[in-house]
């Protein structure tokens, strides 16, 4: 009985070595799992990350100068910072203002684009012109073409090959243009000459010019005035 009852102990003492063995086993296995669950989601992580900085910095055209410098070779600037007030020299490539109240000099450049509101710029000679944010105030010595498509424009002493006005309330104070187009309402200008053509779309806009075309080719809005 005795020898019996030796086996049995050891018998259960095999087992329960057995289970200890397994259940550590099991704990390295979960262990081990858990390891590239973690790393998956660092990566995924890193991934967010690396996708949020790309576009990050695709979202601006060019360096950004929001400090003021030169282009290089007709390179593509971006004026981002708002409150800037920089000094930009050209010649520039395109130059794309996107932050609100910008007041310095942009002196040449192929193309300008506005996108940010309340902008007060000065310049010396440049290309095309799109103004898209209200409340822009522009003095430019030379300008081939220039739309704006948004409200309470306000342009002194510019020269331009074609001036076409889109947005509603803008004035246009000195200057001389070959084209004056005003598809908008409520814009008052007064320039020394139009050399080609004046189109008025729009109502209630005033034109007063001293040179150049005798009266409107197309008028086909209401209450319109015109003096030359």
């Amino acid at each position: 009985m005795a020898v019996r009852q030796r086996f049995v102990r050891r018998r259960c003492a095999r087992v329960a070595s057995g289970a200890g063995v397994l259940a550590f086993a099991l704990l390295l296995t979960a262990c081990a799992g858990a390891a590239p669950s973690s790393g998956a989601g660092s990566a995924g992580q890193t991934a967010a990350a690396d996708g949020a900085a790309s576009e990050a910095a695709a979202a601006g055209d060019g360096r950004d100068l929001s400090q003021g410098g030169s282009c290089v070779d007709g390179e593509n600037v971006v004026i981002a910072a708002a409150g800037s007030t920089a000094v930009v020299d050209g010649p520039c490539g395109t130059v794309t203002i996107a932050g609100a109240d910008f007041a310095g000099n942009i002196d040449s450049a192929e193309t300008v684009e506005i996108s940010g509101p309340n902008a007060s710029v000065l310049g010396a000679e440049w290309g095309e012109v799109r103004v898209l944010a209200e409340g822009a105030t522009l003095n430019v010595d030379s300008v081939q073409r220039l739309v704006t498509e948004a409200a309470a424009t306000h342009l002194t002493n510019v020269s331009a090959g074609e001036l076409v006005v889109e947005g509603d309330g803008a004035t246009i104070n000195g200057g001389e243009v070959g084209r004056l187009i005003l598809d908008a309402n409520d814009a008052t200008a007064l320039l020394t000459r139009i050399g080609e053509t004046l189109e008025v779309r729009g109502d209630r806009n005033t034109v007063n010019w001293n040179e150049g075309v005798e009266k409107p080719a197309v008028d086909t809005g209401a209450d319109n005035v015109y003096t030359r």
